[in-house]
């Protein structure tokens, strides 16, 4: 009788202790998140001569899920200020932060109208996400506010300058009659549970992306793989120094080494690497690897993301990672086909024996030397939850490593290379392709930012 009790009791605590510890473990690692808790300083230290600081290019803002229909978010990310805004179409907006009126920032206090408009808080002038216009709401139709408008004659020592006609000395002078009235609108793209906004020095180009960032969409369909985490970092360095890294070889053998030295010792991660632009015509020859199933892989990436538009505009690398027991025995784990998409963006395709996963890699300017790295996983259903939580810390450790060097780097301005290696040749050829992104950001940032 005793016996049946305890069974009986058994059972029923079973009952409701295991679906309560898969229901904790679902919801810490379904989609595991790392954030890092000690942001490092806001990047005032000196990095030496440096190119420009907000490369031309697509960069992340938010995640598609922190931007619910009517919300409204300031930005100043990439020297820029601007308004973020979710229409109640569902479609994300991004405008110039001030108004045109008397130059009030619309992310503070700004209210969703009209749809796809946001409204001033301080007098209700009202802009339209989709032109950037000001305009006056008539039902259904938008009319175009038009002012006349008006600017100092000398803002900085404001010198009066004398009216013959009233005898009186005037300060403000007008410029333009009945002008339509606007603020700058950007170019915004959401995917893949990211929303990016285009930046281009050139202000023909602001309206005008000259590539796009990928739409992982139809991959992560096709092989069933889902997101499963994210993690941010915040690290002291010019924005070149860390897609640098997909070109640079010999810093693995370095710093990516170690798997976790403090209970395996004896088991190190082993490393080859190639990088080479998109644009080459021997690309295929040079990344075909000798596993038919990663070669098939690669090729099938290459047909599908590389294309005529934004050829020149990629740089692809090929990751081989091994672990070496011992010193001796090493047998491979994957290989990650790497594009990196303009300035900012960094997809990186694994396929294993054992895994199929992706991340994306954002790198968002939040002042000059101070950058937010973003890594978002994806895999395969049947990975455990568990599991790709610890290949995306196995990443965030690898991001600790580089962290050490950059954050007490300078940029390399005048370089050493030995031209006789690979290791430098790749060095050199990668920063002569990623200049391409920095073509009038010097002008814009002389004229348009304040220190």
């Amino acid at each position: 009788m005793i016996t049946d009790y305890l069974r009986l009791t058994t059972t029923n605590v079973l009952l409701v202790i295991l679906p309560l510890i898969y229901y904790l473990y679902y919801r810490k690692f379904h989609y595991f998140i790392f954030d890092q808790r000690s942001k490092v300083t806001k990047g005032k230290t000196s990095r030496g001569k440096c190119p420009p600081f907000f490369p031309n290019g697509w960069y992340w803002i938010i995640n598609s899920c922190d931007l619910k229909p009517g919300d409204v978010k300031p930005i100043s990310y990439c020297g820029r200020n601007v308004v973020l805004f979710r229409g109640q179409n569902g479609k994300a907006y991004v405008l110039d932060a001030y108004c045109a009126h008397m130059g009030a920032h619309l992310g503070v206090g700004g209210k969703v109208r009209y749809n796809t408009c946001i409204e001033c808080p301080f007098h209700g002038w009202t802009f339209d996400g989709e032109t950037g216009n000001c305009v006056l709401s008539s039902g259904e139709n938008k009319i175009t506010r038009s002012a006349d408008k008006y600017e100092y004659y000398d803002i900085e020592k404001c010198t009066p300058v004398f009216d013959n006609d009233d005898k009186t000395s005037r300060y403000l002078q007008k410029v333009t009659e009945q002008e339509e009235v606007k603020i700058k609108k950007y170019l915004v793209k959401e995917m893949n549970g990211s929303v990016f906004v285009w930046y281009h020095s050139d202000e023909k180009l602001r309206d005008k992306s000259l590539f796009e960032p990928f739409d992982l969409t139809n991959e992560l369909k096709t092989y069933k793989m889902e997101a499963r985490g994210e993690s941010i970092n915040y690290v002291n360095c010019h924005i070149q120094e860390i897609p640098e890294n997909g070109a640079d070889f010999r810093h693995f053998d370095f710093l990516h080494q170690s798997v976790l030295d403090i209970i395996f010792p004896f088991i190190r991660f082993n490393w080859s690497m190639a990088s080479e632009r998109a644009s080459n015509p021997r690309l295929h020859e040079i990344m075909t690897h000798p596993n038919p199933q990663v070669n098939a892989y690669k090729m099938h990436l290459f047909n599908t993301f590389i294309n005529d538009s934004n050829r020149s505009l990629i740089n692809v690398i090929s990751l081989n990672c091994y672990l070496q027991f011992f010193g001796k025995h090493s047998f491979f784990v994957f290989n990650a086909t790497g594009f990196q998409v303009g300035p900012s963006i960094v997809y990186l395709f694994l396929w294993s024996p054992y895994f199929q996963v992706t991340f994306l890699q954002t790198v968002t300017p939040l002042e000059k030397f101070n950058q937010r790295i973003m890594h978002r996983i994806f895999s395969t259903k049947p990975l455990p939850y568990w599991l790709s939580a610890l290949m995306l810390l196995g990443e965030v450790k690898q991001i600790f490593s580089d962290m050490g060097v950059w954050n007490n780097k300078i940029f390399g301005s005048q370089l050493n290379y030995n031209m006789k290696n690979d290791a430098d040749k790749s060095l050199h050829a990668w920063r002569n392709w990623y200049a391409q992104f920095y073509e009038g950001c010097h002008e814009y940032e002389q004229k348009t930012l304040s220190w």
